[in-house]
């Protein structure tokens, strides 16, 4: 509310208003009781800030008149060479508890010497915010930490951004900032070089010859005819290719097949096989939905996507999905046997 009333004090401004023009505007805007609090309070302010003690303290006493609010802080800066009542200090105490207004006087500090009540507000006020702000600093580091843990690293990043804007010179937000740039940097580096592997074992693998790649294009293309009158026969077709391992041709095949949870479980492994990781996670996601009232398919789902992250670069992910199925299904073989497999034996829980 604050900034849309300080762009539209700007445009005024732009205007180039004479000094009478201009004090009569803020006048009137801050004795109108269609303004909110939080409108007027810029233009309280844009009046002190311009040096007009005197319009000030004449409109806050038409704001008496009229019961409106009117800013504590500046009425006791205004006022600080001059020493209070007991009930006017009594007063301004129950004003500031009326108001629900007690935050006002955290930064007017020039009444303290008369009253210690004042002072005394004014720990209690710090204290509390104090307090609050180590809560909401917990809370945005539980917050972070669950996002890391997800490896959501973009929105992880952005939350600690937002600590390190509220808390610049906290040492523990700065170790932080230093593990999770290194943690990041580690995981960069990682895919880099999954992917440059995964590149070199494409160039290991024994090439066909032209000959032996004329002949499945014509086994594929005499395939694809008896697919069109009998399409139950591309199931057939994609599997002979896939025990040839060539699994394109297979998941070129299976295009033919009839839709079936059973090919489109084969369509994963064929996937997963031609090594396109991303595209078999995808269709995973979308099998996991589609049959979700299969309890059987959740744990299936999850096997394969740790296979995927794990040939991806991401172990310790691929590690956590594995050890989340055998928490809830310890009889999971193929789970316990990939754990095992991967961590060499070592303790994993």
């Amino acid at each position: 509310m604050d900034s849309i009333n300080e762009l539209e004090l700007r445009d005024i401004l732009k205007k180039k208003p004479s000094s009478a023009k201009l004090l009569r505007h803020l006048v009137k805007a801050l004795l109108s009781p269609a303004k909110t609090w939080d409108e007027k309070r810029v233009y309280w302010h844009f009046l002190r800030n311009w040096g007009k003690d005197a319009t000030i303290v004449h409109t806050m006493i038409e704001s008496l008149k009229t019961k409106e609010r009117f800013p504590f802080d500046l009425f006791v800066d205004i006022t600080s060479d001059l020493r209070p009542r007991s009930s006017t200090i009594l007063a301004l105490l129950k004003g500031l508890r009326k108001q629900r207004a007690n935050h006002e006087i955290i930064n007017a500090r020039s009444w303290e010497k008369w009253d210690k009540r004042i002072g005394a507000l004014r720990s209690q006020l710090l204290d509390e915010l104090i307090t609050e702000g180590r809560k909401e600093k917990q809370n945005m580091l539980e917050k972070f930490e669950f996002l890391r843990a997800q490896r959501l690293t973009e929105q992880a990043g952005r939350v600690l951004r937002r600590m390190l804007e509220l808390f610049p010179n906290d040492p523990h937000l700065q170790k932080l900032k230093a593990e999770f740039e290194d943690e990041w940097a580690r995981n960069v580096l990682s895919t880099h070089m999954t992917t440059l592997s995964n590149e070199k074992l494409e160039r290991m693998v024994i090439r066909n010859s032209p000959a032996d790649d004329e002949m499945l294009d014509c086994f594929m293309h005499a395939g694809e005819k008896i697919c069109q009158e009998h399409p139950e026969f591309a199931s057939d077709l994609a599997i002979g290719y896939f025990f040839m391992q060539e699994y394109n041709r297979a998941l070129k095949a299976l295009d033919w097949a009839p839709e079936s949870l059973a090919n489109e479980w084969l369509r994963v492994d064929l996937l997963i096989a031609a090594r396109h990781f991303v595209e078999a996670m995808d269709l995973l996601g979308r099998l996991e939905l589609k049959y979700a009232e299969n309890p059987e398919t959740s744990f299936a789902v999850n096997y394969l996507k740790a296979q995927c992250f794990k040939e991806l670069g991401q172990k310790e992910a691929a590690l956590e999905i594995l050890q989340s199925i055998v928490r809830i299904r310890p009889g999971y073989r193929s789970a316990q046997a990939l754990i095992q497999e991967w961590t060499e034996g070592a303790f994993w829980e």
